[in-house]
């Protein structure tokens, strides 16, 4: 590892194995920065042969308003639990935090795939840690995106208003949008702008049920480990949140398809399922979520959504597609939205903050057919901060990325460089990992206790924390029985955080399996992502 000096003016220098690199504060907020230094990592001194990104070995930023942040870090809070003990007198307890079993992150400042967490060090003021995120996948053009960032700024130095006026990015955007949409004969696309995926799942919902007679006594079909938003009408179509708190069957007017998880039964059960769920259903309301990441990274099995689709249709229904998880193009090429390829088109698609790279900007597309009524019905729909300008700008920042860096043809490549590195290890540990599915930046590593191929609950959550704690590696937990390791990191995700992660992935693997045999597996309380 290299050598590091110290500097009181926010100001880190390595030398050593990786070359001079300075990140230096501007004078004036020089006088408020607190020493800096990165900290130490004891798990790799011992390895020389890791190939850790050089980004992991300085902070991500260092402007005025981090140094502010950081000197109010410092003179208010002595250490993280003092941090996490404020927080949680002014918090309710349903706002989580993450690793909260172990260690929280005070994350603070952040770069492409990479974040950093600062906390409070007697011997050098504040101590960085900069970790990898495999786990965020809103900011699908990378953390802070300094083209993104610039089109923020500049906007937000003109005007922040609503969609009430006329505006040209306005149309540019939505313009831009329909282009990656399917082509839809005899009708075409128009797009509302909402403000989160929430917010964009509950208006579909509202103009799907314009379209039946029974308005909104219409049946609302979901899956079975579903989740589309928290809004009341969207809480009562996600069993994913209503089993937390033990409601274990559809709601009124509601029914659960059973998730198409390939992994347990075949898909001709999932076929099946679909004829019984939507027996005796009229005019039905299907919201499906494209890519289920609550699930553990479930993609409908080849011919599935063909069937259920056509069932919904014959019956008089509506089609929504959640593409919140699987839209601007995290499948990977020719996959913009995430049911393309499967041969069939929804009546409505969403999609969520990925679109804005995080900015509180999403969508709702929906056929000129299928919107009539609701228009007709005559009631406007305004969201102050639905379709705003500055979100606006940083929506067409974040589409002219993709297709600048070529994002989707990266999720294809590093989304099967990791794909294969995976079944290799389901090879290496076939009584350690059951499964590994998904698509592009979208995979899942099914986790098993054992050769009788339990879910590794136990074993999933001791795995996320070991690659927190000892590889700095970000990670998230899923399915159904939170044994499904998610992968779905920003779309800039490259070759050399492929080869780290996979490199990180099997050491722990090895840990896992070594802990298990000698007897010193343990686990604490599950950890949350």
């Amino acid at each position: 590892p290299p050598t590091m000096e110290y500097f009181d003016l926010g100001v880190l220098c390595f030398t050593g194995t990786i070359s001079l690199s300075h990140i230096w504060a501007s004078s004036a907020a020089r006088c408020l920065a607190p020493a800096t230094s990165l900290k130490p990592w004891p798990e790799l001194n011992s390895r020389g042969s890791a190939p850790i990104p050089p980004k992991m070995l300085r902070p991500s930023a260092c402007a005025p308003r981090l140094l502010y942040q950081l000197n109010s870090l410092r003179q208010k809070f002595d250490s993280l639990s003092s941090l996490q003990e404020a927080r949680t007198s002014v918090t309710p307890s349903c706002q989580s935090i993450s690793y909260s079993n172990t260690k929280p992150l005070a994350v603070m400042s952040g770069e492409n795939c990479y974040l950093t967490s600062y906390e409070s060090a007697e011997q050098h003021g504040i101590e960085a840690t900069v970790y990898l995120d495999t786990r965020n996948n809103v900011p699908s053009v990378g953390h802070s995106n300094p083209a993104v960032v610039k089109a923020i700024a500049e906007q937000a130095e003109l005007v922040n208003t609503n969609t009430r006026y006329l505006h040209p990015d306005f149309v540019e955007l939505k313009q831009k949008i329909i282009q990656t949409l399917p082509d839809v004969p005899d009708d075409d696309w128009q797009v509302i702008l909402t403000n989160s995926g929430s917010e964009s799942n509950d208006l579909a919902l509202r103009i799907a049920k314009c379209n039946t007679k029974s308005g909104d006594r219409g049946v609302v079909i979901t899956t079975d480990i579903g989740y589309h938003g928290h809004t009341a009408s969207l809480i009562s179509v996600s069993p994913y949140k209503l089993k937390s708190i033990g409601e274990t069957s559809p709601r009124k007017g509601t029914k659960w398809l059973k998730h198409p998880n390939t992994y347990t039964r075949g898909a001709q059960y999932y076929i099946e399922d679909v004829e019984e769920t939507l027996k005796d259903t009229v005019e039905p309301v299907l919201i499906f979520e494209i890519g289920m990441s609550v699930g553990g990274v479930i993609l409908p099995p080849e011919g599935y959504l063909g069937h259920l689709v056509n069932g919904v249709k014959t019956r008089g229904g509506t089609v929504i597609f959640d593409c919140v998880q699987t839209g601007c193009g995290r499948l990977g090429v020719g996959k913009w939205w995430g049911f393309e390829g499967s041969g069939v088109t929804p009546d409505i698609v969403t999609v969520g903050k990925p679109l804005g790279n995080g900015h509180p900007v999403s969508v709702v597309c929906v056929k000129r057919s299928v919107v009539k009524n609701f228009d007709e019905m005559g009631m406007e729909y305004f969201n102050t901060f639905g379709g705003n300008t500055v979100s606006v700008a940083a929506a067409l920042a974040t589409v002219n990325e993709i297709e600048r860096l070529k994002l989707m043809e990266n999720c294809t490549r590093i989304g099967g460089i990791l794909k294969a590195g995976f079944k290799k290890f389901m090879e290496l540990h076939p009584n350690t990992i059951g499964d590994v599915r998904g698509e592009g930046l979208f995979l899942g590593v099914e986790l098993i206790a054992s050769s009788k191929r339990d879910p590794g609950t136990s074993e999933t959550s001791w795995v996320c924390s070991k690659m927190k704690d000892d590889f700095r590696v970000l990670t998230t937990i899923d399915g159904e029985h939170d044994s499904v390791i998610v992968v779905k990191p920003p779309q800039t995700f490259g070759d050399v955080e492929a080869e780290f992660f996979l490199w990180a992935f099997g050491q722990v693997l090895k840990k896992l399996e070594a802990s298990k045999r000698y007897g010193s597996f343990k686990v604490g309380k599950k950890t949350p992502t």
